[in-house]
């Protein structure tokens, strides 16, 4: 094997074992294990994710001192408010968050997933448990809603048909500020 081919070889290996996604850093909250690929994308989607007037000060007497403490003090909060504004309080509920750095990586992760093209900033995978958002696009309503499929999914033993499950989403991400 000439020295070209070989070099292109390693680096296409080196490529796909550092962006699998057991390299990707991870923290765990009550309800969710939040995957990213590092302190800046968090910092990133924490600066974004801008809780507003009424759940900022539900936050307050939070312990937070790291960014991770936020990020991990703010996702509960909209887990929390989320169940609460659909009443609905799922036993042991706990999704997979992963952080994507753009639209087109949800996108990618979508087809990959699928084996179709969907331009969503943000999806959860029914059959994952998971859901992907896009940090460019992040922002509270976009979680919420996100989180509503969750909620909705981990409350129902037979799930309710996809309209359903889209109107309650879409429920959760109008009434999280209330």
């Amino acid at each position: 094997m000439n020295k070209t081919l070989f070099s292109s070889v390693c680096l296409i290996a080196l490529c796909i074992v550092f962006t699998h996604p057991a390299f990707a850093t991870e923290i765990q909250s009550r309800y969710v294990t939040l995957q990213y690929s590092g302190k800046r994308m968090l910092r990133e989607f924490d600066n974004k994710l801008i809780m507003g007037r009424k759940l900022s000060a539900m936050m307050r007497g939070k312990d937070v001192e790291t960014v991770e403490d936020e990020v991990k003090a703010k996702v509960n909060l909209i887990v929390e408010k989320t169940e609460v504004v659909l009443n609905m309080f799922p036993d042991k509920m706990h999704v997979t968050l992963v952080l994507l750095p753009d639209a087109d990586d949800v996108a990618k992760q979508y087809k990959q997933t699928y084996g179709e093209r969907q331009e969503d900033i943000a999806y959860y995978a029914l059959s994952e448990k998971t859901i992907y958002i896009s940090v460019d696009d992040t922002n509270l309503r976009v979680l919420a809603h996100e989180m509503g499929h969750a909620v909705v999914d981990h409350y129902f033993k037979v799930r309710p048909p996809y309209k359903i499950h889209e109107l309650m989403a879409q429920f959760a991400e109008k009434h999280i500020t209330d």
